[in-house]
């Protein structure tokens, strides 16, 4: 999922069509806490080259799963992923949605797991979760609520 610039032109009257399973484990770090792991990435579509706007344009198909941890139980829930997402390159047009390019090449896989990373839910629950949950709930009264409270020691 990499190319030189000069690759992509040739390709893009020719043979432009995107069709590829990766790996993205390398790029979960540990910032990502409720994310796992990452199953293999599966990728189709297509890439043009509008030279108007001088923007390389890929039109994607990502299908993935995700491994993430219950936000009740912390146990392992399958998440899988299906979207379309459009990613636009271009070395001079400066706008919110296109990437500027800093070299000659361009190099997707870091794109489409940000792409992922956007795209999956905020928090997963697994299956059973709720059936033993209780949440507790502290009552605290008037005289501990001002002696908790970070603003106590200021005065009117």
């Amino acid at each position: 999922m990499k190319w030189t610039i000069h690759e992509l032109m040739k390709k893009v009257h020719s043979n432009n069509e995107i069709d590829d399973t990766f790996d993205l484990r390398s790029y979960l770090t540990e910032d990502f806490n409720d994310v796992v792991d990452i199953l293999p990435t599966s990728v189709s579509g297509y890439f043009e080259y509008i030279k108007e706007e001088d923007v390389f344009a890929f039109y994607l198909h990502i299908k993935t799963t995700l491994k993430m941890l219950c936000s009740i139980t912390l146990k392992e829930v399958l998440v899988p992923l299906d979207f379309h997402s459009d990613i636009y390159f271009s070395e001079t047009n400066e706008d919110d949605d296109i990437h500027l390019l800093d070299s000659i090449t361009i190099d997707l896989k870091p794109f489409i797991f940000s792409e992922i990373i956007t795209e999956k839910p905020m928090k997963v629950i697994s299956q059973n979760a709720c059936e033993n949950y209780e949440e507790e709930i502290e009552e605290l009264d008037e005289e501990e609520i001002v002696e908790n409270s970070p603003f106590a020691e200021l005065k009117e």
